[in-house]
């Protein structure tokens, strides 16, 4: 029944043209040239060009070139078996962005035997995106894991190595009595042996080994508070301890140090003494201020700043609620992109340095999970101030 119905109605030529224009997809047919003979008005709705800007145009206007010899190849494959074909290809939007399309094309021989290639185009631009941060989230999520893992792993090695260090101090001090009976049973003055390694900076070497260690055991304690989940639920926090253990992370951070030279960047921190206390999801609050800082190191990094650049950590209490500022001095946006980095997707970075959605994350964990307020204010050529905005801790009810 719903065959014969749609039967019917593709004789009706209302009820065709209807279906076409009306379409959320592009509908097109082109000859075997590759050019253009009739597009549907969702070109102009989904691309943006006007339909008399395409028809008698040439494909190779508005693929990307990178997909035109996959395009051509699925047309011509098309033509010869006389079955439909399928292709996924980039096509230029008016503003000179590309969309992803999933291409369907059938050839049609009409009355006089002239054949053309008919089809339809869906956007899939969001879908892939979605995909990709998908799969994105999950190799992250795995690899988050890992790190965990291995963070584990190297605390039992690090605890060897800092306990052993304490030993090797231990066996040659002349305050306990052990040390001193096994040295006169091998006939060694253990203070002179004690000397020689002072003289020798021997107990400098150990110090180094046992400041490295802790600063080690130290660093691996805060990916592990970093990347632990938050099951805990909110917990009432010493803010400064935590916006200094984020900002300790933050300059040991691999990838930060390799991408934007974070070692160059001067970091300010201005506390107030006099906030009321704030709960917290810890975890997640780390997230979002690592993903602040990491944009921050990445905008100073991609401009030639003249002048120091500077990273300010500030907490205030503004508009009745506990404020956490993260202001740096780099190249700032201009007011389109300030209005719209809290939109998921959104982003200004090259294809493959980001997914858009940090800031959207950070977005929803600051308003969503923690009742507060995220905001930024930008001026080109002066930097940004991002700041975060939570309730004193009996606004709360003690709960998120």
């Amino acid at each position: 029944m719903l065959s014969k119905s749609i039967d019917i109605c593709c004789k009706s030529e209302p009820n065709y043209r209807m279906l076409v224009e009306n379409s959320c997809d592009i509908m097109f047919q082109m000859d075997t040239e590759g050019s253009f003979t009739f597009v549907s008005s969702a070109w102009k709705t989904v691309l943006g060009h006007d339909l008399g800007d395409v028809v008698g145009h040439s494909l190779r206007e508005f693929v990307h070139q990178e997909d035109i010899s996959r395009c051509e190849s699925s047309m011509l494959a098309a033509i010869r078996s006389g079955s439909a074909q399928e292709v996924t290809a980039r096509v230029q939007h008016v503003g000179g962005s590309w969309r992803w399309h999933a291409v369907r094309g059938a050839p049609y021989v009409d009355g006089d035997g002239v054949v053309t290639l008919i089809g339809i185009a869906h956007d899939v631009t969001e879908q892939l995106r979605i995909e990709e941060v998908m799969a994105q989230t999950e190799k992250m999520i795995m690899v988050s894991g890992l790190a965990a893992g291995m963070a584990h792993e190297i605390n039992n090695p690090l605890g060897a190595i800092l306990q052993h260090a304490q030993n090797i101090e231990r066996r040659v001090s002349a305050d306990i009595p052990a040390n001193l009976k096994a040295a006169a049973e091998v006939g060694v003055d253990l203070a002179l042996v004690h000397a020689y390694l002072q003289r020798r900076g021997v107990f400098d070497f150990i110090g180094h080994i046992r400041s490295a260690g802790m600063r080690a055991s130290d660093i691996i304690s805060n990916m592990l508070k970093f990347s632990r989940r938050s099951d805990a639920g909110a917990e009432k926090v010493d803010l400064p301890a935590l916006l200094d253990r984020v900002l300790e992370l933050a300059g040991t951070d691999y990838d930060m140090k390799k991408k934007y030279n974070y070692s160059r960047i001067v970091l300010q921190r201005e506390y107030a003494t006099d906030l009321p206390p704030v709960q917290i999801v810890v975890a997640e609050l780390e997230q979002v201020l690592m993903n602040i800082l990491k944009n921050a190191a990445q905008a100073i990094a991609t401009t030639a700043l003249e002048r120091q650049p500077i990273i300010t950590v500030r907490t205030r209490l503004l508009d009745g609620m506990v404020a956490i500022e993260v202001e740096d001095n780099g190249p700032g946006m201009d007011e389109a992109t300030r209005l719209r980095v809290f939109e998921p997707f959104f982003t200004t970075k090259e294809v493959g340095v980001g997914t858009g959605l940090g800031l959207s994350v950070a977005y929803a964990i600051v308003t969503k999970g923690h009742r507060g307020v995220i905001e930024v204010r930008s001026r080109p050529g002066v930097g940004s101030c991002f700041t975060v905005k939570l309730p004193p801790q009996g606004e709360r009810n003690g709960k998120l």
